[in-house]
C-alpha cells in the first residue's frame, strides 16, 4: 500500500514538473520576448484637387516564402533564414495592401478609397501580389527588397478580359545601415514609400485616360 502511494505521488509531482514553464526551474534561461516591427513612412500630401473616382484596394497575396510574419533575409545564394526572435506585426500581403489604402487616402486623389474589408464597390479595383520581401545583398551592401505585382480592374467594362487597365511588377530595393531588424524594417519602409508613390501615378494616369 505504502509503495503504491509512493508511486502516486511520484506520477503527479512528474505531471506537475512537465507543465512548469522553463523559466520557472532553478538556474534556466528567462524566456526571450518577440519583438514586432512594421513599416513607418511619411504619408503622401493632400492633392488640391480629387479624381472623380472611387478605388478599391484587395488584398494582397504574398509569395509562399514571404507569406508569413517572419523577417525573411538571405545569408548566401540558394538560402533563406529569418530572424530568431524578430518578426513583423503581420504578414507581408497585408502589411502592403493597408498601407497602399492608406496613402491613397491621404494623397486625396480620388473622391473615395475602400479596402478589401469594405463592402462598398468602386469602378476601379487594384489587385496585387508581393513576389519580394526581404534583406538581401543588392550591389554594395544589405538591401530590403521589395517586388510586388500590381493589377488595375475597370469593373465597368463587361468582358472579363477588357477588365485590365494594366498590369505591371514594381521593384525598389532601400538602404541598410547594418544588418539588424531595425535596420531592415527602416530599408523596407524606404522600398514601400517609394514603390507606393509609383503606383498611385500610374494608376492616376491609367484612371484618367480611361474616364475621358
Amino acid at each position: 500500500m505504502a509503495a503504491s502511494s509512493s508511486r502516486a505521488i511520484y506520477a503527479v509531482v512528474l505531471c506537475a514538473c512537465l507543465f512548469l514553464p522553463v523559466g520557472c526551474f532553478p538556474g534556466s534561461a528567462p524566456s526571450r520576448m518577440v519583438q514586432f516591427y512594421t513599416l513607418d513612412y511619411a504619408p503622401p500630401v493632400a492633392a488640391p484637387k480629387p479624381l472623380d473616382q472611387a478605388i478599391r484596394v484587395d488584398r494582397f497575396s504574398a509569395a509562399q516564402d514571404y507569406n508569413s510574419a517572419a523577417m525573411v533575409y538571405r545569408p548566401g545564394a540558394y538560402r533563406l533564414a529569418v530572424y530568431q526572435y524578430h518578426r513583423w506585426r503581420t504578414e507581408p500581403g497585408e502589411m502592403v495592401t493597408d498601407y497602399l489604402v492608406r496613402d491613397f487616402r491621404s494623397s486625396g486623389l480620388f473622391r473615395a478609397v475602400f479596402s478589401y474589408r469594405q463592402p462598398e464597390e468602386a469602378r476601379f479595383e487594384v489587385e496585387g501580389a508581393v513576389e519580394e520581401f526581404l534583406e538581401s545583398r543588392e550591389g554594395d551592401g544589405r538591401k530590403a527588397v521589395l517586388a510586388l505585382v500590381v493589377t488595375l480592374l475597370d469593373k465597368s467594362k463587361p468582358e472579363a478580359f477588357s477588365k485590365v487597365v494594366f498590369q505591371k511588377r514594381y521593384r525598389a530595393v532601400g538602404p541598410m545601415s547594418d544588418h539588424s531588424p531595425g535596420g531592415f524594417a527602416r530599408g523596407m519602409s524606404a522600398a514601400m514609400a517609394r514603390l507606393s508613390a509609383e503606383i498611385m501615378s500610374d494608376i492616376v494616369s491609367a484612371t484618367g485616360r480611361t474616364d475621358r
